[in-house]
């Protein structure tokens, strides 16, 4: 059962350092990494509960091994070393032994402990049954009233783990759900985003939706209560689980971005102000107002300047802002076509035409007999406009195009 933790080099380093410290036997590996030990999950982060100094311990640790030393969590005792994306937690043994620390835990599943011989698994709340079963179960209520944050990690778990949260449990989530306003914003962006990074996430976020979770989220006016629109999220995720299906030359998204996308397409409307509640890096904020100002723009396109013009504005988000169009269409796929065809035309137009520009300089068009006005910026741009059409291939036309254009009695150059 232990075979992967026994091959992992950075269990190995930490037994062999707190055994130098003559702490091992006080020491456990706990809660996620036993749960995903059991689960045959990579252990991507080992956590380990030591009765001792854990922050004392994570820094001596990280100097040992070349990591990075982070202060987690000060009120609990929480230091993580970084070293190789891998993340090793130290905290300190609550309650004076393994049992009471567990006590203290949030579910089930994360209420096991291993001692670093690997001779005793400790189990007092049935963990290892709830996995078997593929249940979410707190350990009990007050704990979630401690840190509400735990209410939202009961639907990360339920998405990505893809178990059901047990009735008591869900009851007790949406009893509590108003306590998360009390939460730093910045952990509940890392949840939610944990939540939309799984590829079919729209269940949980049915679930949420049922249990209040995003009304005790954010903040909206009583003019303006919270909607939602889910059937908006299970598109955006259709599309992106087979994107081939609907475009030619997709190219794969960031994990951020998509995320992004997700929280877009669930909210509309009302995306860019929430996202600001919940402390997003000032990227992700730019790219959600941007992104919902593009899917307002892109179902206004109907002649060629108007593509040209979108694809101007808006072609480092196109895809994005393809699919957010597509799953926001009252048609969804059976318009998809339209989509397409901006696709196609980025693709075969527009790239191609791109390398010519700048075509002319303004200093060009002035030695046409021009005075230096606002005028010259707008020849300019609808010459630049008509080569990314494909409607003007060299300067010699752009030229017979101003002549043309703006009536001018000009000798050919």
């Amino acid at each position: 059962m232990f075979e992967a933790l026994i091959k992992n080099p950075y269990f190995k380093k930490v037994v062999n350092f707190l055994k130098e410290k003559k702490l091992c036997e006080d020491a456990y590996l706990v809660g996620g990494s036993v749960r995903d030990l059991l689960l045959k999950r990579d252990l991507k982060d080992l956590d380990f509960a030591i009765k001792g100094n854990s922050l004392e311990l994570a820094k001596d640790f990280s100097k040992k091994i070349e990591g990075t030393f982070v202060l987690l969590d000060e009120a609990f005792s929480i230091g993580r070393v970084v070293k190789d994306n891998i993340t090793i937690d130290f905290s300190q043994l609550r309650g004076g032994s393994i049992e009471a620390d567990l006590s203290e835990r949030d579910f089930t599943i994360n209420s096991m402990a291993l001692t670093l011989s690997l001779e005793k698994f400790v189990d007092p709340f049935e963990g290892l049954k709830d996995i078997k079963n593929k249940v979410i179960r707190m350990v009990n209520e007050e704990n979630l009233k401690i840190d509400p944050l735990r209410i939202l990690r009961a639907y990360r778990f339920q998405a990505t783990l893809t178990f059901e949260i047990e009735d008591n449990t869900r009851d007790s989530l949406k009893r509590n759900a108003h306590l998360i306003k009390v939460t730093a914003r910045e952990r509940i962006r890392e949840e939610l985003w944990k939540i939309l990074s799984v590829d079919n996430c729209a269940k949980t976020i049915s679930m949420m939706i049922e249990d209040g979770i995003f009304k005790a989220l954010f903040k909206t006016s009583d003019l303006l209560p919270l909607n939602t629109n889910l059937q908006a999220l299970i598109m955006i995720e259709e599309i992106l689980n087979n994107p081939k299906k609907v475009f030619k030359y997709y190219k794969t998204l960031s994990s951020n971005i998509i995320c992004c996308l997700k929280f877009a397409g669930l909210f509309g409307f009302y995306a860019p102000s929430l996202i600001k509640q919940i402390k997003p890096s000032k990227k992700e904020g730019r790219f959600v107002e941007k992104l919902i100002e593009a899917g307002d723009k892109i179902k206004k396109i109907e002649t060629l300047l108007d593509k040209i013009r979108f694809l101007r504005n808006y072609e480092n988000i196109i895809y994005p802002t393809l699919i957010y169009g597509i799953s926001t269409d009252p048609f969804h796929l059976s318009r998809a076509w339209f989509y397409r065809k901006i696709e196609d035309f980025h693709k075969k137009v527009y790239l191609k035409n791109k390398k010519k520009l700048p075509i002319l300089k303004g200093e060009e068009v002035l030695s046409l007999g021009f005075e230096p006005s606002p005028l010259v910026g707008e020849i300019i741009e609808r010459i630049e406009s008509l080569v990314l059409a494909g409607k003007i291939p060299n300067k010699q036309q752009a030229i017979e195009e101003i002549k043309k254009r703006y009536l001018l009695k000009i000798s050919p150059p």
